[in-house]
């Protein structure tokens, strides 16, 4: 089942950190040479963008909503996609009908570019 094909005309790099510890102790990620690449197909689109503040700080901030048949998404990877380099935020939901699991929602936020 699943998001026909015709409907994910983009492709996304998903990007899973190397994980290592830091002589404190703390867990550091790694979204470099390091980290774990796989390629799938998707719908990326944006859902908000905030706008300049009266004050005249400009946050800059957006979120973007990914839909992927791939389950291998998880809430520290980045995605990687047509310019903007987007992470995870928070866990990605699972959808499903009557019949059973049909696709994966995923909340990104941009985090450079």
């Amino acid at each position: 089942m699943g998001v026909p094909d015709s409907l994910l005309p983009h492709t996304i790099t998903r990007v899973r950190p190397a994980q290592s510890t830091d002589a404190h102790g703390n867990t550091v990620y790694d979204y470099g040479e390091a980290a774990a690449r796989k390629a799938m197909r998707g719908w990326v689109q944006q859902d908000r963008r905030s706008e300049p503040r009266e004050d005249g700080r400009d946050p800059l901030e957006q979120r973007w909503l990914l839909v992927t048949n791939d389950q291998d998404i998880q809430g520290r990877d980045r995605i990687e996609w047509s310019g903007p380099t987007m992470e995870v935020e928070g866990p990605p939901e699972p959808v499903f009908t009557p019949a059973g699991y049909h696709h994966l929602e995923s909340t990104l936020r941009v985090v450079a570019g």
